[in-house]
């Protein structure tokens, strides 16, 4: 079973400057603040603007307030929510670790990337709005605002300042043996498994058996890293999936409900108005859709 379905398809930047940043603030997504658990080959910065997040990334949890900076390494499982009662607001700024360095003789690969990427020097998670600290965060900032304006010579300013970042994790950086990978390989099997088959009945026993582990080992680790049960993961999939088809289409509510992977219209209904705020109807009327009903009012 691959595991490419839970990685992120969105090209980041590209082949000549492979790097891009996005903004979660006002108005919010449909999908509000959280940051789904998903990975990608690029490494990325992460910076809260407001409230405190919860971040798991690969095998570590911690909180980050506002004005501090998370880093995820490449192929890294990662993702964050706001705290109890937050509104989180956030910058990343997404990259790839080749515009931080040459070809193989390169002393930057050799000495600080490719150590990185093998996980053999781990960098700090989070660096604070303080001291040295203060200096990466003024970088990321400046970094962000560049990709945004892009101003003359914007790219070579750009690596600089993620050049500038880098050295400063990496000089706080510590060296140990590669960690063990495979509790997140079993995870990544999991998802991609709901991602490719959310339209079908999907069962917690079905997923523990395609991670080769017992049910409740398998639903903790689960949590672990997504902070959701794996129903309630589903269902997000499911939800997201239904949000689209009743953005883009007219079709009834009853059809994308059964379209999705939910079984009942009633049940649809209780999951989408627990997560939105809204029934399904009210949802496509916020949005200036037009009102298609199953044989039940949503």
């Amino acid at each position: 079973m691959g595991n490419r379905e839970l990685k992120e398809d969105r090209q980041h930047g590209d082949i000549s400057l492979p790097v891009d940043c996005y903004r979660i603030g006002p108005p919010y997504s449909l999908t509000h603040q959280e940051l789904e658990c998903h990975w990608h080959d690029e490494m990325e910065l992460f910076k809260v603007e407001r409230g405190t997040a919860r971040v798991q990334c690969g095998s570590d949890h911690l909180e980050a307030g506002a004005g501090e900076l998370v880093f995820f390494n490449s192929g890294e499982l990662h993702a964050a929510q706001p705290g109890d009662g937050q509104v989180l607001d956030y910058a990343a700024v997404v990259f790839s670790p080749e515009i931080l360095c040459g070809d193989q003789s390169d002393i930057a690969r050799r000495k600080y990337i490719a150590p990185v990427l093998e996980g053999k020097l781990h960098l700090p998670r989070v660096t604070l709005p303080a001291g040295e600290g203060r200096e990466m965060l003024e970088a990321f900032d400046r970094v962000m605002d560049l990709l945004v304006r892009r101003p003359p010579a914007y790219e070579l300013r750009v690596r600089a300042g993620l050049l500038e970042i880098f050295a400063g994790l990496a000089e706080r950086g510590e060296r140990s043996a590669p960690q063990e990978k495979a509790p997140a390989q079993g995870v990544k099997t999991a998802i991609d498994y709901i991602r490719g088959h959310y339209r079908q009945q999907i069962t917690i026993g079905e997923l523990a058996r395609l991670t080769h582990m017992s049910e409740g080992h398998f639903c903790r680790l689960f949590k672990k890293y997504t902070f959701k049960t794996p129903v309630q993961y589903v269902n997000r999939v499911r939800l997201s999936a239904a949000m689209e088809l009743l953005l883009e289409s007219d079709r009834k509510v009853l059809d994308v409900a059964l379209d999705t992977g939910f079984n009942s219209l009633s049940y649809f209904i209780g999951v989408f108005k627990e997560s939105m705020g809204c029934t399904p109807t009210e949802f496509r009327r916020r949005q200036g859709r037009p009102e298609t009903l199953g044989r039940d009012q949503a």
